[in-house]
């Protein structure tokens, strides 16, 4: 069964933006308490035990791989003013050996959407208006 797990965000406007946008950071990061409920949701959803490898600080589960690795995962939907932004589990884990995955998200002092989770979708900057624009790469 596929589970999605959804995080809402107010007011995402280029200028005001509460959480910055950047393909030039690999992960995404979180306010605390932020991560925490996603973290916590992603723990409950996916039933293998969670764990942080020593000398990191990311969330990781024990995955079957039955040829599909992300099976099981859960999808994220990040809830903006207009768009939302729906995450299959290959946006939002990372394979780090063949039956382990990390959450490739994590908590930080400034809200980012790091490039982890931008692929197959087209993102519009238009600084003019100061909006952000967003579409699925079909």
């Amino acid at each position: 069964t596929q589970h999605t797990i959804w995080w809402c965000t107010d007011d995402c406007i280029v200028g005001r933006c509460q959480i910055i946008i950047d393909s030039g950071t690999t992960l995404t990061y979180l306010a605390k308490d932020v991560y925490d409920e996603v973290a916590n949701a992603v723990a409950n959803v996916i039933n293998h035990e969670c764990f942080y490898p020593a000398k990191q600080d990311y969330l990781c589960h024990h995955v079957e791989n039955n040829g599909d690795p992300y099976e099981g995962l859960p999808e994220m939907t990040f809830h903006f003013t207009n768009p939302d932004w729906n995450l299959p589990p290959s946006n939002i884990f990372r394979m780090v050996e063949s039956v382990i995955t990390c959450l490739a998200i994590k908590d930080g002092a400034v809200p980012i959407f790091g490039n982890v989770v931008q692929p197959n979708m087209h993102v519009k900057y238009d600084l003019g208006k100061r909006l952000l624009s967003l579409a699925p790469a079909e």
